[in-house]
């Protein structure tokens, strides 16, 4: 039968009862494959916890996640609680079953209690598949049990001394440029770029002993703009297609995260070009890469492991820093910035070189400990932590937890749980820790046994960091036309809510010289 002939035929057989039979049976069967699929679940409902209600079909509870509502997910678990009355439930993202935990007693239970039963994380389709070794979202394995333990044994704390020639010149450079380019005061600055880019300095000079240090670096910027990139994905409810198995039937173009791993790719081989070419030339590099080499790591996971490092560095030690002076320059702020000065030269004899010299290498004044730990509490960086999906069957109380479900801690709510912290865990107190060394004050970095490897050093930076600031500094908030005041609110500090990362306001303020012909002198190595 010839092209043109088919075309008559082909309606004659659909328009006839058995055509319009098999054509409606299909219809139904779709029909049918739709209404299970837009309810489908990959565990059944949990017993014993209730469940948020009006879920949507295909999506489930993600029409409020995601910042659909321009609210954070941590503000949203937390309405969720108080609306099922009980700090834990479940939800559903997209096809998977979730439980939220939002209380400190109940983490402390799952994900301490529990660690080695809470160990593993669930798969993000279309973003880790994207990403090689990623310690931070990848599912453990052997291949990521051992680059954490290798990434530990690199930072922790008998390491440190070997990279403080490293990280010191850093802070130099940030006093320098807040000195200079802000006139001593006179001109309003906003220091977020400048911690961000001294903070991945940092990294990168212990990850690759490598500098990148102008804030205008080109190399500098596109770097660090593959890696925000990689990091708004990580974890994220904005993508319906991470977690709704039929949209990802529908093909899809390049997307953000490939882009940005290729860009992050491409620099990372020109830092292990120049590292190696150093090396080669006979120089002794500490850093972290070469601490990992010792560890009989494939090259691969080497650089998945600092890649992961360097991923997560400027979010939390530059955000930690950032607010920590936004609430110090605020009048609520500024007595104790003059206290923690005090605090400083007291415990340094009055000796403010020794002071100086001394920021990374101890924590001797338990009130700048004290401060920056409540601002990792009371600032939730990371409202909610990176989800964790069970090894093994949990029973706890009445309920049954399968094997493989996923649990998400509402770590903006369990840093501010009343029960635990008291009524005053919605208040800013700089010396709430003073006298309490709890290895766990909050829960900024995690907990349990996927916390965040560089917890110890980051904690150190960040003291450091703020050390120098205070002590070079008298900071100060600052009014007038188009000038950005500090946001000190618990909750909406942020405005970036659509990603795990919740990156503060930003804010302008003035950083003027305690004493002008002492700061010169320090930063003149610079």
């Amino acid at each position: 039968m010839s092209s043109p002939d088919m075309v008559p035929e082909l309606q004659r057989v659909l328009l006839s009862k058995e055509g319009l039979g098999v054509f409606a049976v299909s219809v139904v069967g779709l029909v049918i494959f739709l209404a299970v699929e837009a309810y489908k679940t990959n565990f059944q409902k949990i017993a014993g916890i209730p469940e948020v209600p009006n879920a949507s079909p295909f999506i489930g509870h993600m029409g409020s996640l995601g910042g659909r509502l321009d609210k954070n997910d941590g503000t949203i678990y937390s309405e969720w609680a108080t609306e099922t009355g009980s700090d834990i439930y479940q939800i559903r993202v997209g096809n998977q079953r979730s439980v939220v935990v939002n209380s400190w007693a109940l983490m402390k239970e799952f994900w301490i209690n529990r660690s080695n039963t809470l160990i593993d994380r669930p798969h993000q389709p279309g973003f880790l598949d994207k990403l090689g070794v990623d310690l931070t979202g990848m599912p453990m394995t052997d291949q990521i049990r051992r680059c954490r333990q290798a990434a530990m044994k690199a930072l922790g704390k008998p390491m440190w001394p070997k990279y403080y020639h490293l990280v010191e010149p850093s802070s130099v450079g940030l006093v320098k440029s807040l000195y200079t380019k802000g006139q001593n005061g006179e001109k309003p600055i906003d220091v977020y770029y400048y911690l961000r880019q001294v903070v991945f300095d940092l990294a990168l000079s212990l990850t690759y002993g490598s500098r990148y240090g102008a804030v205008d670096d080109e190399f500098m910027k596109n770097f660090i703009k593959s890696i925000n990139a990689i990091s708004a994905v990580r974890s994220s409810t904005a993508n319906f297609r991470h977690y709704v198995p039929l949209l990802r039937l529908i093909p899809e173009r390049m997307n953000e995260t490939v882009k940005a791993e290729r860009t992050r790719a491409a620099h990372v081989e020109v830092l292990m070009k120049s590292l190696n070419e150093r090396i080669a030339a006979g120089e002794d590099i500490d850093c972290i890469v070469t601490s990992l080499d010792d560890d009989k790591l494939s090259e691969e996971e080497i650089h998945g492991t600092c890649i992961s490092l360097l991923q997560a560095a400027p979010d939390t030690v530059a955000s930690g820093v950032y607010q920590t002076i936004a609430w110090l320059c605020t009048p609520s702020g500024q007595p104790t910035q003059a206290k923690v000065v005090k605090a400083i030269l007291e415990a340094y004899g009055g000796d403010r070189d020794l002071a100086w010299r001394m920021a990374f290498r101890e924590e001797k004044v338990p009130l700048l400990v004290s401060l920056y730990k409540e601002t990792l509490r009371y600032y939730t960086f990371a409202p909610f932590a990176t989800p964790r999906r069970t090894v093994k069957d949990i029973q706890y109380k009445d309920m049954f937890f399968p094997k493989g479900i996923t649990m998400i801690m509402n770590a903006q709510q369990v840093n501010h749980d009343p029960e635990f912290f008291g009524a005053d865990a919605m208040e800013f107190k700089p010396a709430r820790f003073v006298g309490n060394d709890s290895p766990l004050p909050h829960v900024a970095f995690g907990s349990g046994s996927r916390i965040c490897p560089a917890v110890a050093i980051s904690n150190r930076l960040i003291y450091a960091l703020v050390m120098r600031l205070l002590l070079a500094f008298e900071i100060k908030e600052i009014d007038g036309p188009g000038v950005r005041r500090p946001n000190i609110d618990p909750i909406h500090f942020s405005d970036v809510y659509n990603q795990l990362v919740a990156h503060p306001r930003f804010f302008d303020s003035c950083f003027v010289a305690r004493d002008p012909a002492w700061l010169e002198i320090i930063t003149s190595e610079v």
